[in-house]
């Protein structure tokens, strides 16, 4: 077995089921540690059917051939898979971070039921006053520029990393708030290296398809226009919005020209997430301030877990 596989029955015992979805269930694993993820970890198994049948390796390695700086960077950006899971010889899951608990959401329903959720980024698109009635924050205006300045910069990180993202779509980045609001990537078994095939097949959610037929790196800059649009300009029909006048009220004329670039049918017109983290950047002195993380803490406990020093396990904290 490879450095970068492990077997099913080291995970030892598993926690409560946290999510299904039409591929797989994902559980808590707080039995097993990993010396290069500073964190608790999920498992993240496949249902019959829909194991990857390649690519998978070739995402999982290129995290462990990163530099520290590095791998710590994408784990803060996104819920990569660290490990391939294997039982008798065939890949059954894979190994993730546990996404913070920061990027929950406490709310109750107009029923007076409360739920507990992943505060995804479709919840930046709508009406704010919906929000809030739904149980969901209503970020300010520079908190909006952050988030897409956080973002800009994961989606810098793996390009240029060679990886492509793919299906960006409402769903598959969360928010937080905070003192430093930022985004993390979710689901991500579809992004590919540049140049080979995804790990599952790389699809358009419904209104975030790009002009070409191909997924690119090119398309993800289609993508992030749209998230940008639709995450400065919400409202009615904001979720589906691909008309760049929308946001000029909330954006300076190089802003604007961004924008309208980044939404152009002509693959070689669209900006690079660098230019636009560099937009971001110079906009207000917050953003500046916010733009660049401090240097990573040694990590002993997260989200609410801590490390038992005894038995080096990821337990709740009372």
């Amino acid at each position: 077995m490879s450095s970068h596989t492990i077997g099913l029955h080291a995970l030892g015992p598993l926690g409560g089921q946290l999510g299904a979805g039409g591929q797989a269930k994902v559980f808590l694993a707080p039995a097993i540690t990993l010396d290069d993820v500073a964190g608790p970890l999920v498992y993240k198994q496949y249902k019959p059917g829909h194991v990857p049948p390649h690519g998978l390796n070739a995402v999982v390695t290129r995290r462990l051939r990163m530099d520290v700086a590095t791998r710590q960077r994408l784990d803060r950006l996104t819920a990569w898979p660290v490990r391939i899971v294997e039982q008798e010889g065939a890949v059954s899951g894979v190994l993730m971070p546990l996404i913070p608990d920061d990027f929950f959401e406490d709310r109750f329903l107009p029923s007076g039921q409360a739920k507990r959720s992943l505060r995804e980024v479709q919840h930046l698109f709508i009406d704010p006053d919906r929000a809030t009635r739904l149980g969901m924050p209503a970020p300010t205006a520079a908190q909006r520029l952050l988030v897409c300045r956080d973002f800009a910069a994961a989606l810098h990180l793996l390009h240029r990393n060679d990886l492509v993202i793919g299906d960006i779509n409402a769903k598959n980045a969360v928010f937080r708030l905070g003192s430093r609001p930022c985004v993390m990537l979710v689901d991500c078994d579809a992004i590919r290296i540049k140049g080979s095939s995804a790990v599952v097949k790389q699809l358009n959610a419904p209104d975030w398809d790009p002009p070409e037929d191909l997924l690119s790196q090119a398309t993800d800059l289609y993508k992030f226009g749209l998230f940008v649009l639709r995450c400065l300009a919400p409202g009615a029909m904001g979720s589906v919005s691909r008309d760049p006048a929308r946001a000029n009220a909330v954006l300076a004329p190089e802003g604007r020209a961004l924008l309208r670039a980044s939404l152009s049918r002509r693959p070689a017109d669209r900006p690079t997430a660098q230019d636009w983290g560099r937009f971001f950047d110079g906009l207000q002195p917050v953003v500046r301030r916010q733009s660049a993380p401090a240097p990573p803490a040694p990590v002993t406990s997260t989200s609410g877990w801590k490390r038992d020093p005894k038995t080096k396990r990821w337990v709740q904290a009372p």
